[in-house]
């Protein structure tokens, strides 16, 4: 027998052992970019907005951004033309990155506090979370199988009985 045909095979052997163990660890653990020194610290306050009493927001102030965590195919994009048929903005339309779940409604923001996401979460039937992150520029929010309907008779105007302040990420003049 030839020696060269068993040193193939336990290299080929040992390349198999090698890839299979790679995908694996990418599978269950993959890399995260760690942001700057302060990863993992508690996120701080940029800038403050300042809602005042009296204050009306609208729906027409407020960009919305709709991602389908379902099975249900067109759930986001009819959800958001159903909130731009009530004066919202329209931001995103699309499937919902992989991590990202919701039975009815989760609205992802940094801001929860925010009257902007108040209006927002008035405009759905049915339960609706509300979880820290962020996708895209406006209020994120995220549909899945168990979502019931965007309320056609919820207001799309709330005006505020008292100032309100919220932490407000990005640049100045950004809207929270």
């Amino acid at each position: 027998m030839n020696w060269k045909t068993p040193v193939t095979l336990l290299v080929l052997l040992g390349l198999l052992v090698g890839a299979v163990f790679y995908g694996w660890q990418t599978i269950i653990s993959p890399d995260e970019p760690v942001e700057g020194p302060t990863a993992g610290a508690p996120p701080t306050c940029e800038r403050k907005a300042t809602f005042k009493k009296g204050q009306r927001i609208l729906a027409g102030d407020i960009t919305v951004n709709v991602y389908n965590a379902g099975i249900v195919s067109g759930l986001a994009g009819n959800t958001l033309s159903a909130l731009v048929g009530k004066g919202f903005q329209g931001g995103v339309s699309d499937n919902a990155p992989g991590a990202q779940s919701a039975r009815n409604v989760t609205i992802m923001t940094d801001v929860p506090e925010s009257p902007k996401v108040r209006l927002v979460r008035m405009q759905f039937q049915g339960p609706v979370r509300v979880v820290p992150g962020e996708l895209a520029v406006g209020v994120d929010i995220i549909v899945g199988d168990e979502f019931r309907a965007v309320d056609p008779n919820a207001t799309t105007v709330i005006q505020l009985r008292r100032n309100i302040s919220s932490c407000a990420k990005g640049t100045p003049g950004a809207a929270p």
